[in-house]
């Protein structure tokens, strides 16, 4: 069982909502959350003390990530509950939940952050205190920087979609500021107002792209997405390596959250007993563990049968023949 995962369900346990996340998973939320609060209130003071709609803008994307990390730490407690009688595959897809609601939120913002520009876009001001408005930016783009850099080892080592995407948003927000202080700079030494929001509706429609592109992967594993090809690629080999496996098709695999699934169809000797075929399938289980350690595997045996059951069929090999067979 995963460290991050909570013990004691009962048959009919409610998902984990209102359990704490352990482990490095929840450590990053946690850390994530008491970032986003932290910088909110570096980029808020910013505008306050220059008065700019740039610095709004930033304020306003901040505002989007401690929500966002707020979801996280939720969708991460659902997502390392432990299967139950009503959720036997587990809960791990809670945080797909949790990018789609962050990518929603980010699209959010940019229209918030787009209608302040445009408003600001009639009716120019002037800036103020622009020196100590740059300085608290730039401050909070740095401690944004090094957070985004946490969560995406987090997310690499615990494969986790919902960090990654928490990461992802995150290092926008530190190309917006850094755009933003650039805009600010602009208005300060040329002295032509309009280009602050101006600045913003660009920092809105780079988050509109972000957003979207959050939104797609997100929903995209929700409809079971396979997994990538190196990985289905040394499942394949581990099954073409046993001299006993006859043959295979019907490979599917799919992620869910940390978890990955993995179902196939092998051909064996019709001959054997099915005590050996148990042990053969416990053996290429076995293998496959080896190169995919988190992988949860099923395989059906069928026997094999000269000009019916004695193809090997990888994934690709059968998306084509259905093509071709319309």
């Amino acid at each position: 069982m995963s460290p991050d995962a909570p013990t004691g369900a009962g048959p009919h346990a409610v998902p984990g909502a209102l359990e704490v996340p352990r482990g490095r998973r929840g450590r990053a939320a946690w850390v994530s959350l008491t970032g986003a609060v932290l910088i909110l209130g570096l980029k808020f003071s910013a505008y306050l003390a220059t008065g700019s709609v740039g610095f709004l803008s930033d304020a306003a994307e901040s505002l989007v990530n401690l929500v966002a990390a707020a979801v996280l730490l939720v969708a991460l407690g659902v997502s390392v509950a432990p299967p139950d009688y009503r959720h036997p595959y587990g809960h791990a897809k809670a945080e797909y939940l949790s990018s789609v609601l962050e990518a929603a939120l980010i699209i959010v913002a940019a229209g918030a952050i787009a209608w302040s520009a445009v408003g600001r876009l009639l009716r120019p001001e002037a800036l103020t205190n622009v020196a100590m408005g740059v300085g608290v930016s730039l401050l909070a783009a740095l401690l944004n920087g090094l957070l985004a850099f946490y969560l995406f080892s987090v997310a690499r080592r615990e494969r986790s979609d919902a960090l990654a995407a928490n990461a992802r948003h995150i290092l926008t927000d530190v190309y917006t500021s850094l755009g933003v202080v650039v805009g600010v700079l602009l208005v300060r030494f040329t002295g032509w107002q309009p280009l602050d929001p101006l600045v913003a509706l660009v920092v809105a429609a780079n988050i509109v792209v972000v957003g979207v592109r959050v939104m797609r992967q997100a929903l995209s594993r929700l409809l079971d997405e396979r997994l990538p090809e190196r990985e289905e690629a040394k499942i394949l080999a581990v099954l073409e390596a046993d001299p006993r496996v006859l043959g295979f098709h019907r490979l599917r695999t799919r992620r869910s959250g940390h978890a990955s699934f993995a179902e196939v169809d092998v051909f064996v000797d019709p001959a054997l007993t099915v005590k050996e075929a148990h042990d053969l399938v416990g053996r290429v289980e076995d293998a496959i563990h080896t190169e995919l350690e988190d992988l949860v595997t099923t395989i059906h045996v069928e026997p094999y049968v000269a000009g019916v059951r004695d193809r090997t069929l990888t994934p690709q090999d059968e998306f084509k023949e259905q093509v071709e067979n319309g």
